[in-house]
């Protein structure tokens, strides 16, 4: 028998089953990630604007930034593929990671501030509308940054309201470093710290340097024009607002389109304005009993003059010449989805009260509502998003191996002048590890290598061959679906 102190000394036990700190600490986050993983699923690949910021970062880490081609600048995409074009072929995949769990979050945030100022079933009816939306599917899908600049956005309004000025300052520059639009916003949060934060007027002057250092000096380095953001916006594709007789009126007619219709309204109002509707009657309502919050109030009121001042700058500057693309409407779009969501939890809490207004149950009620309201009728237009960016992600993914089964890019480069169609002239160039601006989209003159494509299934192939004259010496390289590789080659190539 073990001695009297063996059966009463303490034993060492197994350690406990416990998820890491980070899970317990950061669900949220981790669910954005986990998602955006998700999406993965599906074939996948950024747009056009995305490839060139791809492209843009590696050229960086090599010292041989050239933007005299492409989409204008925009400096916070290209500070993150720069460090990831240090894992290759990963760069790509590892934006699009970033945008889509962007998106994600943008939604998460809609509803943490959707209930934060109109308690659980006002975060849901701001979040469905914005989530289901076409441009939010779609932007996100391709790797647009517009999801993340809704959530940088709504994430800096959240810190301002718990008080943490520095956070938000930072959330802040982050939106501002994705759209110009963002930049007066920054400037008054900066002159409103400068004025009630000693501790933080290091970093707002900063911030103030840092912002135009970050627009304007790359585009120096990489086109010797500082200012070659603002003239590339300046030449809009055919179909822009820009071109109507009314540019303005154009630019508010497009985000009044952008707005989500529930099923059982179909085409005769917009759902947003029930929503505003509720807002203001709910406002009134408790005002009169004397309930209101005051700060609640003005937050609400201070996010639909943002929305308005951000389209009215839209409007503007394509009356000047920009193009005024629907991406752009983007942030003010979201801002109006949650006053609106707003509106109907203020509403359900003037009728039913505080306490059923948050309860569980009745959000996720008004959730799958809501959720099934918007995602019947947009079926249809989701569908087809669906198909479109699967072609697209297909056609890009198809690229590498076209250019392995013709002899690889030193060949093909040593074979001719690059061309190709205007859509596909940057993950060509990615490629090929090339400049775009050795990538064309005119019609080919011989020595050349052309990438032909169907940009999309119904259209035929491009570019055209017939500037390439007699076509008895044209060669296929290489084939894949949708695509064929030409070539003409110079002597000796």
């Amino acid at each position: 028998m073990p001695p009297a102190h063996e059966l009463t000394v303490s034993r060492p036990s197994l350690p406990a089953l416990s998820l890491p700190r980070v899970a317990v600490r950061h669900p949220i986050a981790l669910a954005v990630l986990g998602l955006a993983a998700l999406t993965f699923l599906a074939p996948a690949a950024p747009t056009y604007d995305p490839w060139a910021w791809i492209i843009w970062g590696r050229e960086i880490m090599h010292l041989d930034l050239s933007t005299v081609d492409g989409p204008s600048w925009k400096p916070l995409p290209v500070l993150l593929t720069t460090p990831f074009s240090l894992l290759g072929g990963l760069a790509p995949d590892l934006w699009l990671f970033v945008a889509r769990a962007g998106a994600i979050a943008g939604v998460v945030m809609l509803f943490r501030l959707g209930r934060r100022l109109g308690g659980v079933p006002a975060g849901v009816a701001a979040a469905a509308p914005y989530a289901l939306a076409p441009w939010t599917v779609r932007n996100a899908a391709l790797g647009n940054s517009e999801g993340l600049l809704v959530a940088l956005a709504l994430a800096a309004v959240e810190r301002h309201l718990d008080g943490r000025r520095g956070t938000a300052l930072a959330l802040a520059l982050g939106a501002a470093l994705l759209r110009p639009e963002a930049w007066p916003f920054v400037g008054l949060y900066g002159l409103f710290l400068l004025w009630r934060e000693r501790s933080l007027r290091r970093w707002v002057l900063l911030a103030f340097a840092a912002l135009p250092a970050l627009w304007l000096l790359p585009e120096w380095w990489g086109s010797g024009d500082l200012l070659r953001a603002a003239h590339r916006a300046q030449n809009p594709l055919g179909g822009s607002p820009a071109f109507a007789k009314d540019p303005v009126r154009a630019v508010l007619d497009q985000f009044a389109l952008m707005m989500p219709r529930p099923m059982w309204l179909g085409r005769i109002a917009y759902p947003v304005s029930y929503g505003l509707v509720a807002l203001g009657a709910a406002a009134v309502v408790r005002v009169l009993r004397r309930d209101a919050v005051r700060r609640e109030l003005l937050v609400v009121a201070a996010l639909l003059g943002a929305a308005l001042v951000w389209v009215l700058e839209v409007a503007l500057m394509t009356s000047d010449g920009f193009s005024g693309n629907v991406r752009y409407l983007v942030m003010p779009a979201a801002l109006v989805c949650l006053a609106a969501g707003i509106g109907v939890g203020w509403a359900i809490r003037a009728v039913a009260g505080a306490r059923v207004a948050g309860l569980l149950p009745v959000g996720l009620v008004l959730g799958a509502l809501v959720a099934f309201a918007f995602a019947w009728p947009a079926r249809d237009g989701l569908r087809a998003d669906y198909v479109s960016v699967v072609y697209q992600a297909r056609l890009n993914n198809r690229i590498a191996g076209l250019v392995a089964r013709a002899g690889g890019a030193d060949r093909l480069r040593a074979c001719g002048d690059v061309y190709t169609g205007p859509f596909q002239v940057p993950v060509v160039a990615w490629n090929l590890h090339v400049h775009t601006t050795l990538v064309q989209s005119t019609p080919p003159i011989r020595p050349a290598v052309v990438f032909r494509a169907k940009s999309t299934p119904p259209e035929r192939p491009g570019p055209s061959l017939k500037t390439l004259g007699d076509p008895s010496d044209l060669r296929t390289l290489a084939t894949a679906p949708a695509w064929r590789l030409v070539a003409v080659c110079r002597r000796g190539a």
